[in-house]
């Protein structure tokens, strides 16, 4: 953020007509309301990447984010079946790395990554395998969707004994209103909402919402959460706005980001407990031509973005902000022949980059780390 004439700035928030902003320069705060981590997303495909990972978000972070969006072992679940050895390896190593006493967000979801319909296999094959019959025929309100959602949910929350849970990632994404993949998605989510709330009454039980669109209005966008958030304790945001959809070749100056981020989203829900469930900021150009993105990053402007995002979580008394990736993960996207060209959406988000060299994002957000939690 950057030094400015207070007299204009304050003519130009009174006309509507800059963004949010804190000035440059302000003292970081006595205390914070928000748990600061990461998810354990590796920068390679390789033990050592892992083990460098782990012990970086638990030196970095004073919570860790288990993020589980590669699909659902369906047919496992729904029959008590043993899951494949590859996706219980995943489960089990959270907590092999993670002690007991560092809290945990738990995020598994029933969707694609389409945020519209339902989410792949997962099964001894990999990730995201097509779904096999009869579950390519199902959706989200089919009795035995639901009911082996609920089974994985809760194999998932006794493997992990997390601090908060996420049933849904996204949600409010790709869903639309007077649909049938919403209307069956609300069934879902009622049900799956309820046995949790009921089989552990403690445990926070939320759905993650993404703050922009890729397929409807930004009215209907909140009109899709306000519905989805009858089976949420939380506003959990996902919020990536380097990115504005509408805006696919502009600069991330931070300064540049809408005035309602985060305090629109935060408004639908007044009442339930803010937070971040996602978030990152690139530190290099984004392009990806066959989306018609260009978009000018810097290391600067990342910094920028973490001053930025804390001090927002603080205003609204967020209880947690998740940091999606710690190092860059250019090394796993050149072991790949073949990937998703919106990979490279968070390629270049890390604190570090990818030969491991400390960006200046890193150092601030230390310090931010330092400042006590007021809970």
């Amino acid at each position: 953020m950057k030094n400015f004439v207070s007299g204009l700035v304050f003519l130009l928030l009174f006309l509507g007509a800059c963004k949010w902003r804190h000035p440059a320069g302000d003292p970081l705060p006595a205390e914070r309301s928000f748990y600061m981590g990461f998810t354990p997303f590796p920068y390679d495909i390789s033990q050592q990447a892992v083990d460098e990972t782990y012990a970086g978000i638990l030196r970095d972070g004073d919570f860790v984010v288990a993020h589980f969006d590669t699909g659902v072992p369906w047919n496992e679940a729904l029959n008590d079946l043993p899951f494949p050895a590859n996706v219980q390896n995943d489960i089990d190593r959270v907590r092999q790395y993670v002690p007991y006493d560092r809290p945990v967000l738990l995020t598994c979801t029933p969707n694609h990554t389409d945020r519209e319909t339902l989410a792949h296999y997962w099964n001894a094959n990999g990730t995201r395998q097509p779904l096999p019959a009869p579950w390519n025929t199902y959706d989200f309100d089919h009795p035995d969707v639901i009911a082996a959602y609920i089974k994985y949910c809760e194999r998932l929350i006794d493997a992990i004994r997390p601090d908060f849970f996420a049933f849904g990632i996204e949600v409010n994404g790709g869903l639309r209103l007077h649909t049938a993949h919403m209307d069956h998605f609300l069934v879902l989510a009622d049900t799956v909402y309820r046995r949790i709330k009921h089989d552990y009454p403690g445990l926070p039980v939320m759905m993650s919402f993404q703050d922009q669109s890729y397929n409807k209005t930004k009215r209907e966008l909140f009109e899709v959460t306000r519905r989805l958030m009858n089976y949420s304790d939380y506003m959990a945001v996902s919020t990536y706005p380097f990115w504005q959809y509408n805006q696919p070749q502009a600069g991330s100056d931070p300064d540049a980001i809408p005035a309602g981020w985060l305090s629109e989203m935060q408004q639908l829900a007044p009442s339930k407990p803010f937070a971040i469930s996602e978030t990152g900021y690139i530190a290099r150009d984004l392009v990806m031509p066959s989306y018609g993105v260009n978009i000018h990053g810097t290391a600067g402007w990342q910094k920028a973005y973490v001053d930025k995002l804390l001090r927002k979580a603080g205003d609204l008394n967020a209880r947690f902000v998740n940091w999606f990736v710690w190092r860059d993960y250019d090394r796993l996207l050149n072991r790949l022949a073949h990937y998703p060209e919106w990979f490279l959406v968070w390629r270049d988000n890390g604190m570090f980059d990818e030969d491991g060299l400390e960006r200046p994002a890193h150092p601030r957000w230390r310090e931010w780390l330092n400042v006590p939690r007021n809970r």
